[in-house]
């Protein structure tokens, strides 16, 4: 049976096949190809063709549906669609096969993107100098680009790759030879500066490497489009084992973050107190086990909900909330911004995680000019604490009064009434969605309109 891990065609407004990867053909069994009904079924192929139409020049989405292969087998494959300006040029479809992205293990030193060590390598550095005897002292420091969800947004994902490279070759180049690099994430990063272990000669690399992305990404009016924050704390004085500084460094990272992005921040005892073992960050063995979960229940819900029809859709949205520790989840219409269905969660340490209908109206809550916000296509994040309130103040209020911190958008085109599935994590909510998380989301809630379950 032919594989492939990532591959890509070329479509027409008919999505007939103008051009595709020789690893494409191989894995169809072809020698070629003339247009995708060959390969993908005519319910996928109906949403796939719906979702190009709504699609604005120069703007990408992410898809997902399914493809034949050389067996005649059906798997679901996560795909990029770029539409062109030019409505002449081609429709790029970039397509990843979600199976085999689930189970690949990374066995390289170093990332094949940036350059920079894998996660296990990274961690496995840490590790090693955290082992010596006696051991030494040296910073430990957490990075991620800020608000990157809306830099591949706003650039497209071609671009946001880019940046992912352009933050990796500073942090190459200001660590130098006095530490390691690692990418640990999407757009996260992890500096192991074994030779530094004074706060001046940190702040001194770290401030290089946030200068050097402002001014790599400021544009012609000076204003930054590209920023990254980083926190972190310094080896054996703050933490003596790894789980222990992962936690640290995350929750300094936290803390720039919340402090308003484009910023470092390094642990100080006498300044940040004693914040270590306060429940609210996990470690990295944690972090892993739970993208593992996530990724089962994503395989899990293509299986039974959308394929085999098996789960309801009550259930599902019960899974996606616990999953990813999401308060509540609504369907609100296109016009009218009332919820059709709503679910929240009841969280008892007793007895565990129980379920309720619930209501939401924004109607005379939104007033009309903030509705283009929510016609970012699919998904849009709403942060609280990013919102601009002078210019959205009356859904500033809502969310406040609400007790909304975060809210995840998803814009319904495929179905015949349209709107929008709403994600909402509360003010109180220890949850903190990764790029990974939304699209998930993403892809659970194409499957809703996809399976025509919507309520």
């Amino acid at each position: 049976m032919g594989k492939f891990k990532s591959s890509f065609v070329e479509i027409d407004k008919n999505l007939n096949i103008m051009h595709c990867s020789e690893s494409f053909l191989a894995y169809t069994g072809q020698s070629s190809v003339d247009d995708l009904s060959m390969l993908v079924p005519s319910t996928d192929l109906t949403g796939l063709r719906d979702e190009i139409h709504a699609l604005e020049p120069g703007q990408s989405t992410l898809s997902c549906f399914r493809v034949r292969n050389i067996d005649g087998v059906l798997s679901w494959f996560a795909a990029t669609i770029e539409k062109p300006v030019n409505p002449d040029d081609n429709i790029k479809v970039y397509l990843s096969d979600i199976q085999s992205m689930k189970n690949d293990v990374e066995e390289e030193c170093y990332d094949k993107m940036t350059g920079v060590y894998t996660k296990s390598a990274i961690i496995e550095y840490a590790q090693n100098l955290m082992h010596k005897s006696p051991p030494g002292h040296f910073y430990f420091c957490l990075m991620d680009i800020d608000n990157f969800k809306s830099v591949n947004d706003s650039l497209g994902h071609m671009a946001g790759d880019d940046v992912i490279i352009e933050v990796a070759k500073s942090a190459k180049k200001y660590v130098g030879d006095k530490g390691a690099v690692g990418r640990i994430g999407g757009d996260e990063f992890m500096l192991v500066l074994e030779k530094v272990n004074t706060e001046p000669k940190l702040r001194e690399i770290l401030r290089a490497i946030r200068y050097d992305i402002r001014e790599k990404y400021m544009d012609e009016k000076a204003n930054k489009t590209v920023t990254i924050s980083m926190g972190g704390a310094l080896f054996p004085d703050n933490a003596k084992d790894y789980d222990s500084m992962f936690q640290l460094s995350d929750k300094m990272l936290y803390l720039a973050k919340t402090k308003g992005k484009d910023r470092y921040i390094i642990y100080t005892p006498h300044i940040h107190g004693n914040i270590l073992y306060d429940g609210k960050v996990m470690t990295i063995a944690q972090h892993m086990i739970i993208n593992n979960q996530k990724s089962d229940v994503i395989m899990e819900l293509m299986d039974k909900f959308m394929m085999r029809r098996t789960l309801s859709l009550n259930t599902a949205l019960e899974k996606i909330l616990v999953t990813y520790n999401l308060d509540e989840v609504f369907f609100l219409g296109e016009d009218d911004l009332t919820s059709s269905f709503g679910l929240k969660k009841i969280t008892d340490d007793a007895v565990g995680n129980s379920f309720e209908i619930d209501s939401l109206d924004l109607s005379s809550t939104v007033p009309e000019d903030f509705h283009p916000m929510f016609d970012t296509y699919p998904v849009k994040v709403v942060n609280m604490f990013d919102l601009q309130r002078d210019n959205y103040h009356r859904f500033a209020s809502f969310m406040v009064d609400n007790c909304f911190r975060v809210l995840v958008v998803y814009h319904m085109t495929l179905t015949q009434r349209g709107g929008y599935i709403i994600f909402v994590s509360n003010i109180t909510s220890s949850c903190r969605l990764s790029e990974t998380d939304f699209a998930d989301l993403t892809y659970f809630s194409r499957m809703v309109e996809l399976s025509g379950q919507c309520p």
